[in-house]
């Protein structure tokens, strides 16, 4: 196994942690993203960036169970997260660009379950400093 392969497992991991339990793959595809974009936006390398993730969302994850791995989902997203390592994939889903210029989504959350006051007073709640950029399942993006 590789560097990269190890760092794109806990990439999967992270993503399904995260939002597996919304269904799909956008939800888990648009997690992957936001850690993409941190990585790309000089929060540090990849391990790091993943490892700290959690001290950023938004919505603490319900509790998951067992999943099976050979789910069709689950398996589509395998397909989808070399793509979002290499920069590669096609990141709309919570990018964009407008006549504000490029927006890029670096925090997410549950809006109807903030369970982070920091992020409630800090991301939320700052429209100008962070602004709502996507909604992708149940998640809200910022930027």
């Amino acid at each position: 196994m590789t560097y990269e392969n190890y760092i794109k497992a806990k990439l999967v991991d992270l993503a399904v942690l995260e939002a597996f339990h919304m269904g799909g793959t956008a939800s888990m595809c648009a997690v992957a993203q936001v850690i993409a974009n941190r990585v790309r936006s000089g929060w540090g390398e990849w391990n790091h960036v993943i490892n700290t993730a959690a001290k950023f969302r938004g919505t603490i994850p319900p509790q998951q169970g067992d999943f099976d791995p050979k789910d069709l989902t689950f398996r589509q997203f395998l397909t989808m997260v070399d793509d979002i390592y290499h920069g590669t994939a096609d990141d709309t889903n919570v990018n964009l660009e407008d006549d504000r210029g490029a927006l890029v989504s670096l925090y997410y959350a549950e809006l109807h379950s903030i369970d982070n006051d920091w992020f409630r007073k800090e991301i939320a709640g700052n429209h100008e400093r962070h602004p709502r950029i996507a909604v992708v399942g149940q998640l809200t993006f910022f930027g």
